[in-house]
């Protein structure tokens, strides 16, 4: 003969409470590792570091950002070319001047990564296409009035 306890209703009442409990925390606890991975992810941007040069009372902030990326592409009998892809850094560059920062200087370099090249089609010569990125260099000098709180 098998026992059978049934629940009162103050006992189903007080396990739907501690379930409900448990389930808050749990999303609580979810909700702050998300806020931790975000705050991280920014501090990791070039905005988020010039945020903790400012903090940290640094006088000068320098910043790289990619602005345009090539790849190339050499396609056998017909030739070469490259594909790029574009950056507009000014969105970057104004949030760094709004964390305390003034543009002092701006210069771009092409960094190659690379080069494909074949013979050219019944012809002499070569087909070449270089892989790379430009890259900008961004100075910031210090400036208390571009501050703006977030």
């Amino acid at each position: 003969m098998a026992f059978i306890s049934k629940k009162s209703p103050e006992q189903q009442a007080q396990a739907a409470a501690e379930k409900e409990r448990k389930r808050q925390e749990a999303e609580e606890k979810q909700q702050a590792e998300q806020l931790e991975r975000n705050r991280r992810a920014f501090l990791a941007t070039p905005v988020g570091q010039a945020r903790q040069g400012f903090e940290r009372g640094d006088l000068v902030y320098q910043c790289s950002i990619d602005v345009m990326s090539q790849q190339a592409v050499i396609v056998a009998m017909v030739g070469s070319t490259t594909t790029q892809q574009t950056t507009d850094p000014v969105v970057v560059l104004n949030a760094v001047c709004r964390e305390g920062w003034e543009l002092v200087n701006g210069s771009f370099v092409f960094v190659e990564q690379g080069q494909q090249s074949r013979d050219k089609f019944m012809s002499s010569g070569q087909n070449v296409a270089i892989k790379g990125e430009t890259v900008g260099y961004y100075l910031f000098k210090r400036c208390e009035a571009n501050r703006r709180e977030s």
